[in-house]
């Protein structure tokens, strides 16, 4: 472990080191700054590592383990997040305008292609019929890479797309006043704007490794024991960020199920059922990783009835009680806001905390 002194208060503001904007091209909310994860893989791993993310989200510690010459294998269980490691990764990115004229070539129809509980309510009728449209000639493509790519370049701009307020986090609610945007034109735009991205990113070289797999991060079946160099983990924090909602309309236009994906969401239930899913994540840590290599998670604070819950003392405890070595506590300080307002009775949330454990 390359780990001279450090400050135990972690800042990535106004950030001097190297940006890549390829871990830009999906809004993915709560995700760790490339920064952070870069910071850690230098620390607590070497070249040719093997690393597993197993809360890939949206991709960074991918991206970074590529970049820093290590293998990386990440581990979801919301399809759009496997849809955004698997674009950022795969390296496909269009070389010419076809599919863009066909779809500026499409007639559209004047009734929807298919409807959904709702429908009408979160999108304009032009707007959704366009939506699917797109989609409709998506899924005719044969190369999967390719398919994959127009997925995300579409999922982007569902949003934008819909009634949704462009205020809205967690619970979204219709913004009647939004005015509707031309949905060809968005997605035409946000086709070449990926592609430019990921040609741009082509350009580093890596001879690591990288694989994306669905999987429930508690109980990682097909993974043998000591198979890993270094874990970062990085799971939603207790409800503070509801993924299975913000992204509810992007997931079912690409025909994923809300509820499959609530029920997947450990984050999605009380506290109490949180720690003990979080449990088991660090069993499987502890049996995945080698021996004298380490787990990084990255945790936070909620709030609820303007009372402070935290997962910190209980899942430390916790590792410590199966046989990890508590080596080190980091406080990652967060720029922005989070947490409820001093309104609601509660001071702002701006630390996260980082825990590195040690297996003997």
């Amino acid at each position: 472990m390359k780990n001279n002194f450090i400050s135990s208060i972690w800042e990535f503001d106004n950030s001097t080191e190297k940006r890549y904007s390829i871990h830009e091209i999906f809004r993915w909310y709560g995700k760790l700054p490339q920064f952070l994860v870069r910071r850690l893989i230098d620390m607590y791993s070497e070249e040719n590592d093997t690393i597993l993310a197993n809360f890939s989200g949206s991709g960074t510690v991918l991206i970074e383990s590529y970049l820093s010459n290590r293998n990386c294998v990440g581990i979801d269980a919301h399809p759009l997040s496997l849809l955004i490691c698997k674009v950022k990764t795969n390296n496909f990115f269009p070389t010419d305008e076809k599919f863009i004229k066909k779809i500026q070539n499409k007639v559209f129809p004047d009734e929807l292609y298919f409807e959904f509980k709702d429908c009408k309510k979160w999108f304009h009728k032009k707007s959704l019929i366009q939506i699917e449209g797109i989609l409709q000639e998506i899924c005719k493509i044969k190369n999967e890479k390719e398919k994959q790519f127009y997925q995300l370049c579409l999922a982007r701009i569902i949003r934008d797309g819909s009634k949704v307020d462009s205020r809205c986090v967690n619970h979204i609610v219709v913004d009647n006043h939004k005015k509707e945007i031309d949905v060809v034109c968005s997605f035409i735009e946000s086709v070449r704007e990926v592609g430019l991205i990921i040609k741009d990113f082509s350009k580093n070289h890596s001879n690591s490794t990288t694989k994306i797999f669905n999987g429930d991060t508690r109980n990682l079946i097909g993974f043998e024991d000591e198979s890993f160099d270094l874990v970062i983990s990085h799971p939603p924090y207790a409800n503070a960020v509801l993924y299975y909602n913000i992204y509810s309309l992007v997931s079912t236009i690409l025909g994923d199920s809300y509820e499959e994906i609530k029920n997947n969401d450990i984050s999605s239930s009380s506290f109490n059922k949180y720690l003990e899913d979080m449990k088991q994540v660090i069993s499987e840590n502890y049996r995945l990783l080698k021996s004298k290599k380490y787990a990084c998670i990255i945790i936070g604070d909620i709030r609820k009835n303007s009372e402070i819950m935290t997962a910190l003392p209980d899942l430390v405890n916790y590792g410590k009680l199966i046989g990890f070595r508590l080596k080190d506590i980091f406080i990652w300080k967060l720029v922005g806001k989070a947490g409820m307002s001093l309104a609601r009775r509660g001071n702002h949330i701006d630390h996260n905390y980082i825990i590195i454990f040690q297996k003997p």
